[in-house]
């Protein structure tokens, strides 16, 4: 016993001291099998779920893919089996705007018709599953391009059934339900062969396996290129599928009629033909044939190039014409592509799935696309990048070209990088937008008026000529027709105080004008020579008092057609200050054009008679005139510069008498006066903002100070009314009051205008009240540098009421401050704060004289602020003018989308205005003029906009009125024709010379049975048969059920 157990033990410790180790070989095949499964499970395909593309993703990704494409619903993966190597690829097919309905019978697949041909597999509609599996050779791996160059692109019978069991083994594992496809034949044929799994479905499939098979015959046979064929050959199937279930002998010896069911689609086809006025569409036009209908081509054939070329009185013709008449006086920028982007149109006529006896009954004899229940359309556009957008494409160059030109590389300074002429030779096709070109793009450090400039003289002159000599732009009477989108003009409201111009106006219609001849031309290098040759015309308007056009010099817009409109002159602080200061030069133009010699009447101006360029120096002035002038511009130019101080100008300017005589015998404007010239602080180009609601002081450029000197005095008191009983300067009675001491009606004076001022004035204004500081003697000097307006006032109403007093004054300017009270003499007395001896209304009532206002020293001196307004312009370089124009493109743009007649009548054009102007009115300007932002979201958001415009258009040539229908087109490929005017509509396009729709391109038939004899009860084993009949060829895929619980 001892040795045996001696034994045992000895045995077992040698056997301890080895290893075992499984020699078994894993075959290819599983480890296919294996990468197979590894890959569904990376897909999240298992246990019945569709994974990656099931609804619940799609539904948390929906943003991501508001433009679905074929690409962004497709995943591959390469897979290897042995010295093979596969792709297997999962394609999705969704239906836009048709929610996944119920299939009448399981797997019937009677709906289709709803997968396209464009751009998804073609299985997709051959077996109507929205999502399917394909395993396809590889022949991208360098093994296959360097031992097999002439690379299968399918593989043969047995390959195929071997990768058919590998997936039928990993289905089964992962709990895949999806059917998974293998091409077979020669790929020019598209052949398959496939499999799909029907494992724990909880329904009348539950363990079922489903075979597809496909077949090919060409050329056509003669008996299934009808529906009967099609018929018998099911038939055919069934009975064999029977015997195989050893069904019963009725059965096998004649089906009935009522085991399966036939659908049908008949397609036709329609080709876009050419049109190079495509674009025009106006829907308020009527046509112009004789029977009230629009003309149309009655012939149905291949030979599209001569559609639409009949005769002139055609109506899409006539609509051109009156659109070329429109657009010959109102300027607007193309948009969209130059080609219509429309490539086909297609009819689908559906015969909905039924019983095979009511199928013959109800269109056997006469089944064409008349006698179809149902129609459905589609659209086929062409492909993204053959989509030209125009209107985005030239802001996207014009906005390059600024930001990378090196001129403006100190402006931008973010964008340094990529504005080194060094490593570049050619910026972008619109370099020289700003900077007019020479012969050398690589001059980069020669900079501004260095340049040699090469540029075309005719479109410089043709944008001054649209700028100065074009007719004024009327409003057109707006549609009654509400939108969901703003006007152009209520759009740049809505932007940030100061960033726009005005609608139409000067500026808008420069940078409107002279993108309209950048998009005509390659030659680009003429915006700078624009604003030159504008700033000059500006002057010679000024000098020749000439208003400036498309500006309205008047505070409030009379385009509203109001009645109670007032025409006070006045500069709108809404816009830029690029516009404030062109209307600065305006108002002083038509403040000298008054009828009136004095300030104040603001009755229309009379146009005096204007000077032509050819004349403008025909009447020199004096050498001696010429010196004042110049001596007087230089001063204004370091005045305005800030390189002079207020003392150096009180020394250094003077004027002697013979200057005022002189300057009053021109009837100018100006006053001289060393004291008054110095109140001003020198001008900033400062871009803040006023809030819309706040009234800007009363202007003060000339300050009331007391006369201290003889020459004040002595002119004061030559201005003053002698007469204490004479008075002059009344406007007219008032309409109640009376003078308080001689009981005569009051007369209202005709007071001097406050005058006009920009924004950067009134913030130059505010910041020297504010350096004044807070003491007593600071209050009191900025009380009297903010009554000057007052004081002359006073000086008027002493004028033209010679007995008044003050209380008299204040019941006509400050009503409030008078109170009534019939225990007072008088019938009332002043305020609290208009009865202290300080008051400053006290002071100045007692030191004013009876001055009319006509010989008053102005408030505002016309020529003064004119010339800072021109100096202003002229030193604004190009590169500023269009930074702060960058708002004002954005606006163009719009405009150019919006007052387009197709916004008005589709509801998903009028949503994408909405949203572009959302965008930019919530964009951040000025991050982009300080290089912090790009301008890609808007462009994108504009090339998008301009895309849809150009479907919209197209689709509505081609299907008139039919807005509802247009809409659904724009978003989903396909869209159901709706009974009465759309079917009407669509017959209308698609019907021959004999008033039919001709020959279907290709036919679709399926026949379907359930099979539920064939098994237990509550399960079915569907047979179905899917067969496309065209010119040349009939493809017919079967698919076949098997019972797997007892296979």
């Amino acid at each position: 016993m001892t040795t045996k157990r001696r034994q045992s033990s000895s045995y077992s410790d040698e056997l301890s001291r080895y290893e075992f180790v499984d020699y078994t070989s894993v075959s290819n095949f599983e480890k296919f099998v294996t990468t197979i499964e590894e890959t569904l499970f990376s897909w999240g395909i298992k246990d019945g779920s569709y994974g990656i593309f099931s609804n619940e993703q799609l539904q948390n990704h929906g943003a991501a893919i508001s433009h679905p494409s074929a690409l962004e619903f497709t995943r591959r993966e390469t897979l290897v089996m042995g010295e093979d190597a596969f792709e297997l690829t999962y394609h999705h097919h969704p239906l836009e705007g048709q929610p996944e309905r119920k299939e009448s019978f399981p797997l019937a697949a009677d709906q289709f018709y709803n997968f396209g041909y464009q751009q998804y597999q073609p299985l997709h509609r051959w077996t109507g599953f929205n999502r399917i599996l394909i395993m396809q050779p590889n022949n991208d791996s360098l093994k296959k391009k360097l031992f097999n160059p002439g690379g299968k692109s399918t593989v043969d019978i047995y390959q195929a059934k071997q990768i058919i069991s590998a997936c039928a083994i990993a289905f089964q594992n992962v709990g895949c339900r999806i059917p998974v496809f293998v091409p077979v034949g020669q790929s020019r044929h598209e052949m398959y062969m496939g499999y799909m799994l029907n494992s724990n479905t909880h329904d009348a499939l539950n363990e079922t396996e489903v075979r597809f098979n496909m077949s090919l015959t060409t050329p056509l046979s003669s008996e299934l290129s009808y529906l009967d064929g099609l018929k018998t050959l099911f038939l055919q199937k069934l009975r064999s599928n029977r015997e195989d279930y050893a069904a019963e002998k009725n059965s096998l010896a004649k089906p009935g009629d009522d085991d399966f069911w036939v659908s049908a689609v008949y397609t036709y086809n329609l080709k876009n033909w050419f049109d190079e006025n495509w674009k025009i569409w106006d829907e308020v036009v009527k046509p112009t044939s004789t029977n009230n209908t629009i003309k149309r081509k009655i012939s149905f054939s291949d030979d599209f190039e001569s559609w639409g070329d009949e005769d002139d009185d055609d109506a899409d013709v006539q609509l051109g014409k009156q659109e070329n008449a429109l657009q010959g006086t109102l300027h607007q920028l193309q948009f969209g592509s130059f080609n219509d982007p429309l490539r086909t149109l297609t009819l689908s006529a559906l015969f909905p799935l039924s019983q095979d006896a009511l199928f013959d009954d109800a269109y056997q004899t006469n089944m064409d696309a008349l006698t179809a229940k149902q129609w459905q359309i589609s659209r086929e556009l062409a492909p993204n990048h053959q989509q030209r957008a125009y209107l985005s494409t030239l802001l996207e160059q014009a906005v390059a070209s600024w930001v990378k030109d090196p001129s403006n590389r100190d402006y931008l300074a973010p964008y340094d990088d990529s504005n080194d002429d060094s490593t570049s030779d050619s910026i972008s096709l619109m370099r020289n937008l700003f900077a007019p070109g020479g012969t050398n793009l690589n001059q980069g450090n020669i900079a501004g008026d260095q340049q040699v400039n090469f540029f075309k003289s005719d479109q410089v002159d043709n944008v001054m000529m649209a700028l100065f000599h074009s007719k004024p732009y009327v409003p057109k009477k707006e549609d009654t027709k509400s939108t969901d989108y703003l006007t152009t003009k209520e759009l740049g409201l809505r932007l940030k105080t100061g960033s726009a111009v005005p609608y139409r106006s000067f500026l808008w219609n420069l940078l409107l004008y002279g993108l309209e001849e950048v998009s005509s031309t390659s030659d680009n290098g003429f915006f700078k020579i624009i604003w030159l040759e504008v700033l000059r015309k500006l002057r010679w308007h000024w000098e020749n008092l000439v208003p400036i056009p498309d500006l309205n010099p008047y505070l409030y817009d009379s385009s509203n057609n109001d009645t109670n409109f007032s025409k006070t002159l006045g500069i709108d602080l809404r816009y830029n200050i690029l516009h404030q200061k062109i209307s600065m030069v305006n108002c002083c133009i038509i403040r000298k054009l008054q009828n009136a010699p004095q300030n104040g009447n603001t009755t229309d101006y009379d146009i005096k008679p204007v000077k032509h360029m050819g004349t403008l120096f025909d009447n020199a002035s004096s050498d001696r005139q010429q010196s004042n002038g110049s001596k007087f511009q230089n001063m204004l130019e370091k005045f305005v510069d800030g390189t002079i101080s207020e003392s150096a100008i009180e020394d250094s300017v003077s004027f002697v008498a013979s200057d005022i005589e002189d300057a009053d015998s021109e009837n100018s404007d100006i006053f001289l006066d060393a004291v008054e010239e110095g109140s001003t602080s020198s001008e900033e180009k400062e871009e803040s903002l006023l809030p819309n609601n706040t009234i800007p002081e009363p202007f003060v450029s000339l300050p009331y100070i007391p006369a201290t000197n003889s020459a004040d005095e002595l002119e004061a008191e030559a201005a003053t009314i002698k007469d204490p009983k004479v008075a002059e300067g009344k406007s007219h009675t008032h309409e109640y009051l009376k003078l308080l001491k001689t009981g005569e009606p009051m007369q209202i004076p005709i007071t001097q205008d406050p005058g006009f001022m920009t924004e950067d004035m009134i913030n130059e204004q505010a910041d020297v009240f504010e350096s004044l500081g807070t003491s007593v003697i600071a209050t009191h000097q900025r009380a009297k540098l903010q009554s000057a307006q007052l004081y002359s006032d006073m000086q008027a109403f002493k004028a033209a009421n010679p007995f008044a007093c003050l209380e008299d004054f204040v019941r006509w300017h400050s009503p409030r401050d008078w109170i009534v009270d019939e225990k007072c003499e008088g019938g009332g007395r002043l305020s609290v704060r208009m009865s202290e001896p300080t008051n400053i209304w006290q002071e100045l009532w007692k030191c004013s004289r009876r001055i009319p206002c006509q010989r008053q020293k102005p408030l505002f001196n016309v020529s003064v602020e004119a010339e800072k307004g021109l100096y202003y312009l002229e030193t604004t370089s190009i590169y500023e003018l269009f930074s702060i124009m960058l708002p004002t493109l954005g606006l163009i743009a719009y405009d150019t989308l919006s007052t387009h007649p197709i916004a008005r009548y589709s509801k998903h054009v009028a949503n994408g205005l909405s949203h572009l102007g959302t965008d930019l009115t919530e964009f951040p300007w000025d991050d982009l003029r300080h290089g912090k932002k790009t301008f890609d979201s808007i462009i994108n958001t504009i090339r998008q906009q301009e895309a849809m415009m150009c479907h919209a258009i197209s689709l509505l040539r081609k299907l008139p009125g039919q807005y509802d229908l247009v809409d659904q087109l724009l978003f989903h490929d396909q869209t159901i024709v709706k009974e009465g005017e759309e079917r009407s509509t669509v017959f209308q396009l698609f019907k021959n010379e004999h008033g039919t729709i001709s020959k279907p391109s290709y036919r679709e038939y399926v026949l379907y049975s359930d099979c539920k004899d064939l098994t237990t009860e509550g399960r079915v084993l569907p047979q179905r048969q899917y067969a496309i009949v065209k010119d040349n060829e009939i493809r017919i895929l079967d698919m076949h059920t098997i019972d797997a619980l007892y296979c």
